[in-house]
């Protein structure tokens, strides 16, 4: 599914304060409404559980058979993404949604080094600060190698990430990449062009 045009900025609303019992009853009515019995898909865009909530949210053991999951605007930030990358529920999941999450450096490299996530193929992190930092971290680091589309349109992501992530041999997969609204000179984006992880693809968004 094509990620590109994806760009909502999420407001912040309940639960994000929530703690204790009260995050709980709330976390667990999200799951009665959005997650029915045998279903493979989970929309939780616009939810801003916050890791708080995405910690709750993985103690449900109906999470291990969702194949498509959509966390957008949940505002989970980096410790968020340390609890997603840790867990070992989400093993059958293909299609994952972090965007307007607030990550940083540190968020992505708990993303892309989790043994949990090696079956996604796709992985939306538009709208959040990874930064040249970050695209560097996601360059090197990556183990996801069944990564098939990634968006990071609207990240920050200057000269130096840019081309790091063209010449990276990390993702053996890839088909699409979208890198729109970001900070990267015009001669950056044509030499990445040529450069053998992007010269791959069938999609390109610069």
């Amino acid at each position: 599914m094509p990620l590109v045009g994806h760009y909502k900025v999420y407001a912040p609303v309940e639960p994000c304060t929530y703690k204790g019992d009260k995050l709980k009853e709330v976390i667990n009515k999200i799951l009665v409404d959005k997650l029915p019995e045998g279903s493979k898909e989970l929309n939780l865009e616009g939810c801003c559980i916050g890791a708080a909530g995405l910690q709750v949210l993985l103690e449900e053991p109906r999470l291990s058979e969702v194949k498509r999951l959509n966390l957008g605007g949940n505002q989970i930030k980096n410790e968020g993404a340390a609890i997603l990358g840790k867990s070992s529920l989400l093993s059958k999941l293909n299609w994952l949604e972090l965007g307007g999450n607030g990550l940083e450096a540190e968020g992505i490299r708990a993303i892309v080094n989790s043994q949990g996530l090696g079956k996604l193929k796709t992985l939306n992190l538009c709208r959040n600060s990874l930064g040249d930092d970050g695209v560097v971290i996601l360059a090197k680091e990556n183990k996801l190698l069944k990564l098939e589309e990634l968006d990071l349109a609207w990240n920050e992501v200057g000269d130096k990430g840019i081309l790091e992530l063209s010449q990276s041999a990390n993702f053996p997969n890839l088909v699409a990449v979208y890198l729109d609204n970001n900070l990267a000179s015009s001669d950056a984006r044509d030499q990445s062009r040529l450069e053998a992880n992007f010269k791959k693809l069938q999609s390109l968004n610069l």
